[in-house]
């Protein structure tokens, strides 16, 4: 994943510190890096990183919500779901692809490698969506979980998900996430799709498909479940680190996220009843980390 999110995840959080889920009493300094790219395309992805960092990524974040793009967000886009489709392929045991789909996963590494070099005009069926989110003020969804403000806003994961019918990348770079698309099936998406050449990225209504809100309670379970994990000792040091610099910490993205879930789903769901700091919200909760 880019390196800039990451440097992004320790600027956003209270303790300055990021953890992995796989083994949240560790702290690291960055994402998973494999050595895939020769030194030319590690300089044409850096373009295309530059580019949505300094026109997308961060003017959103400071408050800019209409941004005109131009042919560099769908390169961008393409790198990340190429780059998830070679990682994560494979790596669970468990997921079972039907031959169209192991045939379709095929064509669209092509297909995408095609058009970030330049060798085709556009990615042609295996098309990207991009999803922006805020914090959530109201919703008639039910059974969401109590971190789901803190999972939209801050999480970084990847994977490829789907069904018998759908095939998909999935990456989550904070309050973005990038859909590539392999094998559309039945579902609608209208308002998300990025297109060639240039377009426009603000506000506004979308349809995308129900079962995605299984895919975010998912995830969110699982960041929920590392945090829950942490040792006592790892507990003990981020409250301490927190209580140390509290300011810069109430006045952070992440407790922004954290004082969201504690509106929607009451004080407990942010404060652990053990805490020796209740008296302040969040404090023993959520972290910053990645999911791999």
């Amino acid at each position: 994943m880019p390196a800039f999110v990451f440097r992004w995840l320790r600027g956003r959080s209270g303790t300055g510190h990021i953890r992995q889920t796989e083994n949240p009493n560790r702290r690291v300094q960055d994402g998973l890096k494999l050595p895939w790219l020769c030194d030319a395309c590690e300089g044409l992805f850096s373009r295309f990183e530059t580019a949505f960092a300094t026109k997308v990524f961060y003017p959103w974040q400071e408050g800019n919500t209409r941004i005109a793009y131009g042919d560099w967000l769908l390169k961008f886009c393409v790198s990340v779901s190429w780059r998830v489709l070679r990682f994560a392929r494979g790596r669970n045991k468990h997921a079972v692809y039907t031959q169209q789909q192991n045939h379709l996963m095929d064509r669209a590494d092509q297909s995408w490698r095609a058009f970030i070099n330049d060798e085709a005009p556009h990615p042609g069926e295996f098309e990207q969506h991009l999803l922006i989110f805020d914090l959530i003020e109201n919703t008639n969804i039910g059974d969401l979980p109590n971190n789901i403000n803190r999972f939209l806003m801050g999480a970084i994961t990847l994977d490829i998900v789907g069904s018998e019918s759908s095939l998909m990348t999935f990456a989550k770079l904070g309050r973005f996430m990038i859909f590539g698309m392999i094998q559309k099936g039945s579902h609608r998406w209208e308002g998300t799709k990025i297109r060639v050449k240039n377009g426009i990225l603000q506000p506004g209504t979308f349809t995308v498909p129900a079962e995605l809100i299984t895919l975010f309670r998912e995830k969110a379970a699982i960041s929920a479940d590392a945090i829950d994990a942490m040792s006592p000792i790892q507990r003990a040091k981020i409250e301490k680190h927190v209580d140390d610099n509290f300011e810069h910490f109430v006045n952070s993205e992440q407790y922004a996220a954290i004082a969201a879930d504690a509106r929607m789903f009451g004080r407990d769901a942010v404060v652990k009843k053990d805490s020796p700091h209740q008296s302040r919200m969040g404090l023993a909760t959520d972290r910053n980390r990645t999911e791999p």
